[in-house]
């Protein structure tokens, strides 16, 4: 059964009372998740991290907001295996990629939802000194559920909104949120495998026509001609022309036993270019 998520934490101290700005030595209070396979929010407190973790090596895809260099780093002394192995979608950072810059959650839940954060994080921080739980595990998934309606919000309508620094106005925002069946570095290590072998393969492909809402996932099959991160070439013989396609695009990919010959004389778009 596949297992999505989305996960939020809280930490027992803040920058200013660790070396170095590391996220590591903040020490975790909280964590809160939300599972899509039984619709249940849980949270987790310190001594049960080891539970934790069994779940996330579990997940097929786990959603946060800034997750990438904030949430997992801190959890990473807590896990028996690389935090960076836990296939994930940061919100955070789909939104750079747009605006080119930040923004917080808040300001996305107002533009986007209508709502935003019930609290601040400074305001976890004092209630674990005193010894509050039951506020911060609150808290925690108040930020799950902004998190997880924020995505859902995004995945239907391919864009987000977030309040501009410089005024009032309403910035939008462009994402594509494809539930990965396999992670990146899988995909583009069996692209790179299957083009040396020469072998069809089988896959899942995100095209813009589905980001814009227009058309379905579809699945294509390929003989694949060039790779080079981001992108690869290939005949598709659904379109029956050579395409070009984003290695990120690729949500699943199956090498066939089926071999192919790159045509002679052809030269990629890359190159040609």
């Amino acid at each position: 059964m596949s297992e999505k998520l989305v996960l939020d934490l809280e930490t027992q101290k803040d920058f200013n009372e660790v070396e170095g700005r590391r996220p590591e030595l903040l020490g975790v209070s909280v964590v809160g998740i939300y599972r899509y396979s039984t619709d249940r929010y849980d949270t987790y407190v310190e001594a049960e991290l080891p539970a934790l973790a069994t779940v996330l090596k579990q997940a097929d895809l786990v959603v946060g907001f800034n997750i990438n260099r904030f949430d997992l780093p801190v959890l990473a002394p807590h896990l028996p295996y690389p935090a960076a192995s836990i296939p994930t979608l940061d919100i955070l950072d789909e939104v750079v990629k747009h605006l080119g810059h930040r923004v917080s959650l808040d300001s996305i839940g107002q533009a986007t939802l209508g709502r935003g954060k019930t609290g601040h994080g400074l305001d976890a921080l004092k209630w674990y000194k005193e010894g509050k739980m039951d506020l911060i595990k609150q808290y925690c998934l108040d930020d799950v559920r902004l998190t997880k309606d924020v995505y859902e919000y995004g995945k239907q309508h391919g864009k987000l909104f977030a309040t501009s620094r410089f005024g009032g106005d309403k910035l939008q925002i462009s994402v594509v949120f494809p539930e990965r069946k396999q992670d990146l570095a899988t995909i583009t290590k069996l692209l790179s495998e299957a083009f040396d072998k020469r072998l069809q393969v089988q896959m899942e492909y995100l095209s813009q026509s589905v980001a814009s809402g227009s058309s379905q996932e579809r699945v294509r099959l390929v003989d694949i001609y060039y790779v080079r991160d981001p992108y690869f070439e290939a005949y598709c013989h659904t379109r029956k022309d050579i395409r070009q396609f984003r290695i990120d695009r690729v949500l699943d990919l199956k090498p066939t036993w089926k071999r192919y010959s790159v045509p002679v004389g052809f030269v990629p778009t890359s190159i040609a270019e």
